[in-house]
């Protein structure tokens, strides 16, 4: 009997460990006006309609999604709970961020299950500069 409820007991704790960690921010978004709302929140103003387009989350990183990660994690968010899975990503043209007007054009915005994953401020260029969101 005690074996019954250590184990239900551990996965417990690994159910609400995994929530919290896939829904540390939470922003919820079910269309491209909410994403739109989502970068005004974060003081990036953009301008236009934006594209979608669908793509999976690699279940293994490798360097480049390492990398794509760590931006991430500078804005909070964490790209690890979502592996394998599908998400859209939403790309605006940036006129300005936080008031000032911007070297980067394209604000992209991920998000899984109607939920905010990631994102990035980007320079479409070659060899363009990428930053988190702020």
């Amino acid at each position: 009997m005690k074996r019954f409820s250590i184990k239900a007991a551990i996965l417990a704790v690994s159910a609400v460990i995994i929530a919290v960690s896939s829904c540390g921010n939470s922003y919820r978004a079910h269309s491209a006006d909410d994403v739109r709302k989502f970068l005004s929140e974060r003081g990036v103003e953009v301008v236009g309609d934006c594209s979608e387009k669908t793509v999976t989350i690699p279940a293994e990183f490798g360097e480049v999604y390492e990398r794509y990660n760590e931006l991430q994690k500078q804005s909070g968010f964490d790209l690890s709970p979502f592996r394998s899975k599908e998400a859209t990503v939403y790309t605006f043209t940036i006129s300005a961020v936080n008031g000032q007007p911007s070297d980067l054009s394209e604000a992209h915005v991920m998000v899984c299950d109607n939920i905010v994953v990631g994102g990035d401020l980007a320079s479409p260029a070659l060899n363009g500069e990428m930053h988190p969101l702020p």
